[in-house]
């Protein structure tokens, strides 16, 4: 069986063969099968010999799967990519921070490879490779910890308050409306406003915000905030740290975070501490503006 044309009205859909599908994708015709089999492609079969046949929907399919396969995406997550059970940003939004760890535990493969480069069965010390790879997996785990506590206290802050400039002064309840909806539409966000106003209330995927209007030297900015900001607290993150994570700046966590990894690499107490003393002044900054928005 070749390719097929057929004509329906205005549109022509040409129909391939699993053969000719190989040919256009680079993906094997096991695997094809394989795919078919997990959900992945749904090919309509030829009535008269029950054969499959191929659109070019099919193709456009099978090269998403071909990407994120090479990004080692797991066969169930693409099967709900497909099925749009979860959009394909924030499934590889997701997918980036499972491949982050996965890099954090290859350095440690590579840091303990470069020390075997030179050894022998004969005069490998197990007991010390051993305990330096636990070690190593032991601070790593902290370490990842931090980080991603420190993700989830600042996309909690996100969502409890943010501010915009519109585009107008916002001198009218119409105007207030007109900029929160342009601010939606700019970010995709699913934004209802329920009680408009010079202090309108509106929803965010169900969630409730107030909003006001403050004027500075650019202009109006709009000040939203969340009704009830104590719901999308992370579960786990104690309130002490979570008013550490909060005052440390967007990009602090992560100079210390190398600090200690230098120092507990290289013996080097005093490049870290070097590190650290760097982005003392940030931290402090950022604490006194943090002080300040609160009083």
């Amino acid at each position: 069986m070749g390719v097929s044309i057929e004509d329906y009205g205005k549109g022509v859909i040409v129909k391939m063969n699993i053969k000719e599908l190989e040919q256009r994708t680079g993906i094997t015709k096991q695997n094809i099968r394989f795919y078919e089999r997990k959900g992945l492609l749904n090919p309509e079969r030829n009535e008269e010999n029950n054969y499959r046949e191929y659109v070019e929907e099919d193709v456009k399919t099978l090269e998403v799967v071909k990407i994120l396969r090479k990004l080692d995406m797991s066969i169930e997550d693409i099967h709900k990519i497909l099925q749009k059970e979860v959009e394909l940003d924030v499934a590889v939004k997701q997918h980036l921070d499972v491949l982050r760890e996965k890099q954090s535990e290859l350095e440690t493969c590579i840091h303990v490879c470069r020390k075997l480069c030179d050894a022998s069965l004969e005069t490998l010390d197990t007991e010390k490779v051993l305990g330096q790879m636990e070690e190593a997996e032991r601070k790593g785990g902290i370490f990842m910890s931090i980080i991603n506590d420190y993700k989830a206290v600042s996309k909690e802050e996100s969502m409890k308050e943010f501010n915009f400039v519109p585009n107008s002064m916002v001198m009218s309840p119409g105007e207030f409306s007109e900029a929160l909806l342009e601010y939606a539409k700019e970010k995709d966000l699913n934004l209802v406003i329920t009680e408009p106003g010079m202090y309108p209330i509106f929803e965010i995927d169900g969630v409730e915000y107030t909003a006001d209007r403050a004027f500075s030297r650019m202009g109006a900015v709009v000040r939203c905030r969340m009704t009830h900001p104590e719901t999308v607290n992370t579960p786990g993150i104690s309130p002490i740290k979570r008013k550490i994570y909060r005052m440390i700046g967007r990009y602090a966590i992560f100079i210390i975070v190398a600090a200690i990894i230098i120092m507990s690499r290289t013996q080097n107490w005093w490049s870290g501490l070097l590190v650290c003393i760097a982005v003392l002044p940030m931290i402090i900054w950022n604490g006194m503006l943090l002080w300040r928005s609160r009083n």
